[in-house]
């Protein structure tokens, strides 16, 4: 891992997001660009004189944003990670996706609420578009996240397991950080349902030497039986794929998500579909 990107709005939510950042670029020697997002109107009231950016404010929000960054990197444990800065101008999840892409970021780590009001950009929905529309894995930290040691990861499955090599080696990183074992959960609604050898093995042939085990889950209701297997096993992050109705699908944006995001308080580590 060499890049992890960092969107913040100045929240607390979004300062939890970059104490798990730091870590994980710590441990990876990766280097952290923080990017704080502008948007268009800010900044600017209803004088038609004053309709453009001025350079005043602008720099004002750089400076916010340098302030910010170094209330983290201060701290000894962090002196010697490298970060960046860069506030631009524009819509939070198109800048973000397209600052990835074009600065090849390994990963990107964010809240997933924050702030109110026009200057709260990141709040669950920002999350959620950045999810729908990045390629690039993204960890989703919740406010009630806090740093943990080595603890077991759970990963909830459909089975449709495509993922392309630079987002194995993540999630083959970040378990082999924390000394983790994969949980792997397939919920089955259906009465009658056995579990399924060959895709097992499809999987743990595409994991190679992440450690894993399989458990099958009868449940109708998917967010409770994911939230209750976390809870059983004390799980310190939820690892999931995105590919169109996915179990991450129904998880994250039907009107089940709000209920997860209530219910599911660890890091969620979500991995995209090999293109």
């Amino acid at each position: 891992m060499k890049l992890i990107l960092v969107p913040t709005d100045f929240s607390k939510c979004a300062g939890n997001a970059m104490e798990h950042a730091l870590a994980l670029a710590k441990e990876t020697g990766a280097g952290i660009l923080v990017l704080h997002v502008v948007f268009p109107n800010e900044g600017v009231d209803n004088n038609i004189y004053n309709v453009f950016w001025s350079d005043e404010y602008m720099a004002e929000r750089v400076k916010g944003l340098e302030n910010w960054v170094r209330k983290y990197t201060r701290e000894p444990e962090f002196k010697k990670v490298p970060v960046q800065t860069e506030c631009q101008i524009g819509f939070p999840v198109p800048a973000i996706c397209d600052t990835a892409e074009d600065r090849n970021a390994d990963l990107i780590v964010m809240g997933t609420t924050g702030a109110t009001g026009l200057r709260g950009a990141f709040l669950g929905s920002i999350a959620a578009g950045v999810l729908s529309k990045t390629k690039c894995p993204l960890l989703s930290i919740p406010k009630q996240a806090t740093l943990a040691p080595a603890a077991n990861a759970v990963f909830a499955t459909d089975f449709r397991f495509k993922l392309d090599d630079a987002s194995i080696a993540v999630l083959r990183e970040i378990m082999n950080l924390k000394k983790s074992k994969l949980h792997i959960v397939h919920i089955l609604d259906k009465p009658g349902q056995e579990q399924d050898s060959a895709r097992e093995n499809a999987i743990r042939q595409k994991l190679g030497d992440i450690p894993n085990d399989f458990h099958y889950l009868h449940d109708r209701d998917i967010t409770q039986a994911v939230s209750n297997f976390i809870e059983s096993i004390d799980a310190g992050t939820l690892v999931a794929i995105a590919h169109e109705h996915s179990l991450l699908h129904r998880l994250f944006f039907d009107s089940i998500t709000r209920r997860m995001a209530h219910r599911i308080h660890v890091p969620m580590l979500t991995l995209h579909d090999a293109a």
